[in-house]
C-alpha cells in the first residue's frame, strides 16, 4: 500500500505582520501525519486565493509569488521521493528536514542569523520585543566580527558550526568584545537558539550545543532601603521633565511595573472594587495579569487629567534616559547605589511588602511572576526583618525550651529573672 503524501500552502491570517500582510505556510502530510514550516513569502488578504493556494490576477507580484510557491512545491515532492527509495519510514518531518538541507546547504552562520532577525523584526510589536531584536543583532554583529578575525572571512557556513568553533567565539567574546560573564552568558543563549533553529531546519545534523554548559554569575541587585525610599520622595526636582521621572519612579516603587509598564499605563488600568484602587493590567514582558492594591501615595501620583483619555498618565522619555536622571537624583541624595528604573521593581519587592510581612507568594503573584523562583531573585531577606521575626516567635520557642539549673550561672544577670519566670 502506497505512502498518502500531500503538500498545501496556507496563510496565517490571524498572526499578520507588521507590513499588514500574511505569512505564507507550508503544510507536509504523509500518512496522516503532518509538519508546517514558513516559505518566508507573504501575501496581502485580498490577493490570496483559498480555494487555488495561490496568488490572484496576473500582476508582477502574483507571478513572482506563484513561481516561487511551485519552485517549493517541485522541491518538497523531490525529497519525497528520494526518501521513498530508502528503507527507513517516511515521515513529514524528514521531507522538510531534507528539503530544508538541500535548500540551505550552503547558507552562512551570519547569514542564516540575519534571516532569523529579519523575521524576528516582522514580529516586533506582537508577540516580540524591540530589545530582545535588538540583542540578537547585537550577537551577529559579534559574530560576524569574530569570523572576520579569526578566519579571514565574511561568512562561515552553517555546517562548519561545531563545538570547536562555539568554544572560540565563547572566548572571543571574554577576551576580545570584552563582554562580562553574564553579557557572554546572554549573548551564548542567543547564539544556542539560532543554532538550535539550524538543526530543526536540516542544515545540521546533530546540535553542537548538546553538552556545552553555559554559566552566569549571581549578583545582587541594587534596592533602596527604607531611609533611601523617603529621600526620593521628598526629593524636589529642578525641572519638571525630572519631575515625572521621580514620580514613576516612586510609582513603581509602590506597585512593583517595570519601565515598559509603567510607560503604557493609562487611567483605564485604575480600577475601583471594594473602596480600594487597583492597578489592573499586564506584563508586557510576558502577558502576565497584574493586580495591585494602589496605595494613597502612588494614587497621588497619578495625572488624574488624562481620566477621560487613553494617554499615559506618567509622559517618559526613554529607558536609559529616565536611568541617567534617576542616578543624578541618587547622587544629589547622597545615595551611593547604582540606581536604574528598575530597581523600583526591586525596592518594592523587598523593602515594601517582603520587610512589611507581605508573603512571598502573594508579592510574585504582584509583580505578576511565572515562577516563585524568579521572586526569589528580585527579593532579600533584610537584617531588619529577621530580627522581627525573631522577636515575635521567641516567646513561644522560650516557653518551651528552658536553660536548666546548671547553666544559669552562664546566663547573662538581666536574662536570669526574665527565664526563671518562665513556667
Amino acid at each position: 500500500m502506497g505512502d498518502s503524501f500531500k503538500i498545501l500552502f496556507y496563510t496565517k491570517r490571524k498572526e499578520k505582520l507588521k507590513s499588514g500582510q500574511m505569512p505564507i505556510m507550508c503544510k507536509i502530510s504523509v500518512n496522516g501525519r503532518f509538519c508546517t514550516f514558513s516559505t518566508s513569502l507573504s501575501v496581502e488578504e485580498r490577493m490570496w486565493d483559498s480555494r487555488r493556494k495561490r496568488l490572484k490576477g496576473r500582476s508582477e507580484q502574483a507571478r513572482r509569488t506563484n513561481e516561487l510557491l511551485d519552485r517549493i512545491q517541485y522541491a518538497v515532492y523531490d525529497a519525497y521521493m528520494r526518501l521513498k527509495h530508502l528503507p527507513d519510514e517516511v515521515t513529514p518531518q524528514a521531507v522538510r528536514m531534507l528539503y530544508s538541507g538541500q535548500r540551505s546547504s550552503s547558507i552562512g552562520i551570519v547569514e542564516f542569523f540575519g534571516r532569523h532577525n529579519e523575521e524576528f523584526a516582522q514580529m516586533v510589536g506582537l508577540n516580540r520585543s524591540k530589545s530582545t531584536l535588538y540583542k540578537y543583532r547585537q550577537v551577529c554583529k559579534h559574530l560576524h566580527a569574530h569570523i572576520t578575525a579569526h578566519y579571514g572571512l565574511s561568512d562561515m557556513p552553517v555546517t562548519r558550526v561545531d563545538r570547536k568553533f562555539i568554544c572560540e567565539f565563547h572566548r572571543w567574546l571574554t577576551e576580545t568584545a570584552k563582554c562580562s560573564v553574564n553579557t557572554v552568558w546572554i549573548y551564548m543563549i542567543a547564539f544556542k537558539h539560532v543554532v538550535t533553529q539550524a538543526v530543526a531546519c536540516g542544515i545540521i545534523s546533530r546540535n553542537p550545543f548538546t553538552g556545552y554548559k553555559l554559566h552566569c554569575r549571581h549578583t545582587d541587585k541594587s534596592f533602596l532601603m527604607r531611609d533611601e525610599l523617603r529621600r526620593f520622595i521628598e526629593f524636589k526636582p529642578s525641572t519638571q521633565a525630572q519631575c515625572r521621572v521621580i514620580d514613576a519612579f516612586i510609582f513603581s516603587c509602590f506597585t512593583g511595573l517595570s519601565f515598559s509598564d509603567v510607560k503604557r499605563l493609562t487611567m483605564a488600568d485604575i480600577v475601583r472594587r471594594n473602596d480600594r484602587y487597583y492597578v489592573s493590567t499586564y506584563r508586557k514582558k510576558t502577558g502576565t495579569s497584574i493586580d495591585v492594591p494602589l496605595l494613597q501615595l502612588p494614587y497621588s501620583l497619578i495625572n488624574r487629567d488624562y481620566a477621560d483619555s487613553s494617554r499615559p498618565l506618567f509622559d517618559l522619555p526613554s529607558n536609559n534616559w529616565c536611568n541617567t536622571v534617576l542616578r543624578m537624583a541618587a547622587d544629589r541624595m547622597g545615595i551611593n547605589k547604582r540606581i536604574s528604573f528598575h530597581t523600583a521593581r526591586h525596592t518594592f519587592a523587598t523593602t515594601v511588602t517582603l520587610a512589611n510581612g507581605i508573603p512571598i507568594e502573594v508579592v510574585s503573584r504582584m509583580l505578576g511572576h511565572v515562577s516563585i523562583k524568579t521572586t526569589q531573585t528580585y527579593a532579600r531577606v533584610l537584617q531588619t526583618s529577621i530580627s522581627n521575626e525573631m522577636s515575635r516567635a521567641s516567646k513561644n520557642i522560650e516557653s518551651n525550651y528552658h536553660i536548666p539549673d546548671r547553666l544559669m550561672s552562664r546566663t547573662a544577670p538581666h536574662m536570669i529573672s526574665k527565664l526563671r519566670r518562665a513556667p
